[in-house]
This record gives C-alpha cells, sequence and structure tokens, in this order.
C-alpha cells in the first residue's frame, strides 16, 4: 500500500473499532471486563494518590528543629486562644442564665433586684451565713432581704443583709437562730401576722410563733413576708424588706398557751444557692 494511504486506512480502522466497542457496550458485553480492569487498577491509583499527597505534605512541611518549634509554638498559642474563648461563652451563658431567671422575677414582683454570686459560706457550724459578690459601692445596704431560686420553687426570701463592705457584703440566712422576720401565713382567705425565726441550731428550719388560736392553719399553708419587721427593734435596721416575698409552708402545727406555733418548709433551702438577687427598692 502506498505510503500516502495508510493513515486514511487506520483512521478507518480505528472507526469501525469504535464502532463495534460501542456496539459491545450497548450489549452488555464489555461490562465485565471493564470491571475487572477497574478493579486490577484501582489499587495501583490508590497507591499513587497516596504518594502524591505525602509528597504535598513533605513540600509544604517547615523545614529544621528551628521552624517546627515556631509550628507547635503558635499551635499552642491558638490552642489558648481557643480555651479562653470557650470559657467566656460558658460564663456568658450562665450569666444570660441568671439574668433570664431575674427578668421573670421582676414581671412577678414590683422589685428592683441585684444579682449577686455567692463566693464564700460561713465555716463556723453556729452561725449560717454567707457572703455575697456585692456591696455598698452597688447599693446594697444591712436590712436588705435576698432571695434565691432553685429549680420547681419560687423566688423566695433565703435572709438578710448583716454588714455590707464597697464590694461584697454578708447575709444572715434565715435558717440561722438569730434570724427573726415578720411573716404572714394565709389559711382559707384569712391570714395572720406572726414571727418566722430561724431553728438551725435547734435542729429544724423555720419557725412561725405568735399566731392567734383563732386562725386554724394547717400543713400546707404558705407563708410570706409581712413587711413589719422593722417594728421588732432588732439590732440592725431591717426596713427594707418589703412584704409578701415568699418565706416556706407550714409542715407542722402545735398549741403553746394561747399562741400557735408552726414549723415551716423554707421554699429556698439557703444552704442550695449559689446565685441570689438583692432587693434593693419595692416598686410603689
Amino acid at each position: 500500500m502506498p505510503a500516502s494511504g495508510r493513515p486514511f486506512v487506520l483512521a478507518l480502522g480505528l472507526c469501525l473499532l469504535a464502532a463495534l466497542l460501542v456496539f459491545l457496550d450497548r450489549q452488555g458485553l464489555i461490562t465485565p471486563a471493564r470491571q475487572t480492569l477497574q478493579q486490577m487498577i484501582a489499587p495501583v491509583a490508590q497507591r499513587l494518590t497516596a504518594l502524591r499527597d505525602g509528597a504535598g505534605d513533605l513540600a509544604t512541611a517547615p523545614r529544621g528543629a528551628a521552624a517546627l518549634e515556631a509550628r507547635i509554638a503558635a499551635l499552642e498559642r491558638e490552642n489558648g486562644a481557643l480555651r479562653n474563648q470557650l470559657i467566656r461563652l460558658e460564663q456568658a451563658r450562665v450569666e444570660n442564665e441568671f439574668l433570664r431567671q431575674q427578668l421573670a422575677i421582676q414581671r412577678a414582683q414590683p422589685w428592683t433586684l441585684l444579682g449577686a454570686e455567692v463566693t464564700v459560706r460561713s465555716p463556723d457550724a453556729g452561725r449560717r451565713v454567707l457572703t455575697i459578690a456585692r456591696g455598698s459601692r452597688e447599693g446594697v445596704r444591712p436590712g436588705m432581704a435576698v432571695i434565691g431560686q432553685l429549680p420547681g420553687t419560687p423566688a423566695a426570701l433565703v435572709g438578710i443583709v448583716e454588714a455590707a463592705g464597697p464590694h461584697a457584703a454578708e447575709v444572715l440566712l434565715i435558717t440561722d437562730i438569730a434570724s427573726q422576720v415578720s411573716g404572714r401565713v394565709m389559711h382559707q382567705g384569712r391570714a395572720e401576722v406572726g414571727l418566722v425565726q430561724g431553728q438551725w441550731q435547734r435542729g429544724s428550719r423555720l419557725q412561725l410563733g405568735q399566731i392567734a388560736r383563732s386562725l386554724p392553719i394547717a400543713p400546707g399553708d404558705p407563708v410570706v413576708t409581712a413587711g413589719l419587721t422593722a417594728a421588732l427593734n432588732l439590732p440592725f435596721d431591717l426596713a427594707a424588706i418589703p412584704a409578701d416575698i415568699p418565706i416556706g409552708s407550714v409542715e407542722q402545727v402545735r398549741v403553746a398557751e394561747q399562741y400557735q406555733l408552726a414549723e415551716l418548709r423554707p421554699y429556698v433551702d439557703p444552704d442550695q444557692v449559689r446565685y441570689v438577687w438583692v432587693i434593693l427598692s419595692q416598686d410603689d
């Protein structure tokens, strides 16, 4: 065959071969052979890909001990920054939760509140006192009521500010035997004012006394502040304690001469609170 005709014959042959392969593929005769070929080639292709990735990592890796140390230091700084960010986010989440509680309380009550974290609890078993991280610079004064709230409980009285420094204050818990607050017990539409005193050192929580026998109080009756504590002539001013702060509920009742005495269970256990609110004032 002349040399000038060979390219034409070669092109024609390739076209015929391509047409044959297309025909066989449509008939499904080439599929098994193609799958077998792919299975044979796949391990080789994976190995080549791994070699390529390894070569790329090697090319971009830092050179020398000094470069490695610099890279490690940079990663440690980045790790530290991320940890600090996580801590700040967690702090913000906790603060937002306390703020939501405060807003819910202020919607239900006419109080101006100041949130405070409990920082120290008195190690003295003879007194029930805690320290909060708010003081006179934030408007805290002796005699102000301190409330707390636990899951499933109302916002209730847990103590009274006993002393205030510039940035911290001591709170006498209502369970301490030195704590005395005027309280109002309510029973079937009637109410009677008495004195709520702490009984923790005597083996119990609270006691409501000086209740006239004419009011038949019963277990489950609610007790709130009466707002008359300033008239008790106690060692420190308690005029800032507003009325209608929940205190607890009656558990047991007994008669003592012409009065009734009731054992109370506080709505909020003062020993369990980790965050409290000081009632700075009450809206008229």
